[in-house]
């Protein structure tokens, strides 16, 4: 017999129906009939976001003050080495205002074409794109909090940033959590729709650094499911437990069956040897969970101790760590423009954390034989 124990309280059920939420669910279009693009957006996530690879599912120690400290500034989780990260000292600024306006053209589009013209695929990334890029800006404004979890759940009667009305879309006022929990889990009753949203924090599936399109939207969030699945963030054993990030709690209307269902879910993702000691749980228990922000700079813009990294450095770092050029070179410039101060320690600890992973792994690759694939199956 499984346990499943629920964790968070913004689930599904909390929801109540909303006639106008439902008019935005329109039957899809079977053709595309439009071309629907997101190269702005993508322009943004390709010069903040920071890949990390896939984890190696070693755990943090606890981290030193540093030299010249006394006090440990930043994550100090376990799981802080895993996951992507954005640049958030970025946004601010003329950059948040750019932000800002994309998001609006976004908002405005199901005016300029009905949504019943879309194909399904098309809704889909339309719906993943709009929730994190105002996920993000909302975040920006609100930068430098660290500790993400009151803050986007609530606490103490306070509505959190997730059931706050941050959007209008075709007249509709929406929530974060009506585009969660209102359109896209019963309009797609997919387990993978949750592995798109990004909810700013570590333990959060990833922010990838490009946009989701209609043609790749089930490659892009296949690829998401596997990367936080075969990660201690997502799934690990603890003893004859199965013990699972806490954002399942809050999709659990995506598996009908319960722990069941979420396990099956699990195994399928993960790799072969973990397949098996997760297959054999006995319990399933959603109490896995870093809320600190999956911020490059954790929180700090800046940092005065002498010995921390310098925008050179850290673009040195980043481009050692794989294809992050156009982020090492946007990030130097806003660097120097903005701060002109050294970097927090913490950031060269993770980006060099992850460039020893990367390299370890290159070390360890196997090809095979595939055939490319054109478009997702869905």
């Amino acid at each position: 017999m499984l346990l499943f124990l629920l964790c968070t309280g913004a689930l599904a059920a909390a929801n109540a129906e909303n006639p106008q939420i439902a008019a935005l669910q329109a039957p899809p279009a079977t053709e595309q009939a439009v071309d629907i693009r997101y190269d702005d957006w993508s322009y943004i996530l390709k010069v903040t976001v920071f890949e990390a690879g896939l984890s190696d599912r070693a755990y943090a120690a606890p981290p030193e003050p540093g030299i010249g400290r006394r006090i440990v500034k930043g994550n100090t989780s376990s799981l802080r080495f895993e996951g992507n990260r954005i640049y958030f000292p970025a946004f601010e600024g003329e950059n948040l205002d750019a932000l800002k306006r994309i998001r609006v053209e976004l908002e405005a589009m199901p005016d300029a074409i009905p949504m019943a013209e879309w194909t399904k695929k098309q809704q889909l990334a339309y719906w993943l794109n709009l929730y994190n890029i105002r996920l993000v800006e909302a975040l920006a404004e609100r930068y430098p909090a660290q500790e993400l979890r009151s803050l986007l759940y609530g606490r103490g009667g306070r509505t959190g940033l997730l059931d706050e009305p941050l959007l209008t879309v075709a007249g509709v006022s929406l929530s974060l959590n009506n585009i969660h929990h209102d359109i896209l889990i019963p309009g797609w009753r997919d387990p993978l729709v949750m592995y798109g949203l990004f909810h700013g924090f570590v333990g959060s599936p990833n922010i990838r650094p490009e946009a989701y399109t209609a043609a790749s939207v089930y490659r892009q969030l296949r690829d998401n499911a596997v990367e936080f699945i075969n990660s201690n963030r997502g799934a690990r054993m603890d003893g004859d437990t199965l013990r699972v990030a806490e954002i399942y709690s809050d999709n659990i209307a995506l598996f009908p069956n319960g722990p069941d269902d979420l396990k099956a879910h699990i195994v399928s993702y993960a790799e072969p040897g973990y397949a098996e000691r997760f297959q054999a749980a006995k319990y399933v228990r959603a109490t896995t969970g870093d809320y600190y922000i999956a911020d490059l700079f954790q929180g700090y813009r800046r940092d005065v101790n002498p010995n921390a990294g310098n925008s050179a450095a850290i673009a040195e770092a980043l481009t050692g760590g794989g294809p992050a050029a156009d982020l090492a070179e946007w990030m130097t410039a806003t660097m120097d423009r903005h701060y002109n101060s050294p970097a927090p320690g913490f950031v060269m600890e993770y980006l060099q954390k992850i460039r020893e992973r990367k390299a370890k792994r290159e070390g360890q690759v196997s090809v095979e034989e595939f055939e490319e694939e054109q478009e997702d199956e869905k």
